[in-house]
């Protein structure tokens, strides 16, 4: 072993020495950060007259469909940043059956 491998694995010894007394001395300690609080959900009443939930189309909304084959698109659910609700939602569509 030549002059410079020793002189490199002795700095390296002396590392993991020091690190391991500053982990043992308390010196470095893991804390658990507080979680993060999200607001609660937001709860919509959809009337029972638009029927049943059909799916949902991209870029327009949530369809519901009722007992006689009217589809209604609602878009924008209105929440507060509370996650009350904030009014009936709106229908941006209605399509009916003739």
């Amino acid at each position: 072993m030549s002059g410079k491998e020793s002189a490199l694995k002795s700095k390296r010894i002396a590392a993991l020495v020091t690190l391991v007394l500053v982990s043992a001395s308390g010196g470095y300690q893991l804390k658990a950060h507080a979680q993060q609080d999200f607001p609660p959900p937001c709860s919509v009443v959809i009337p029972a007259e638009w029927g049943n939930y059909r799916g949902s189309v991209v870029e327009s909304g949530l369809v519901f469909e009722d007992k006689n084959g009217t589809l209604r698109i609602i878009q924008q659910l209105p929440c507060t940043l509370d996650g009350s609700p904030n009014g009936p939602p709106r229908v941006i569509a209605e399509i009916r059956r003739r």
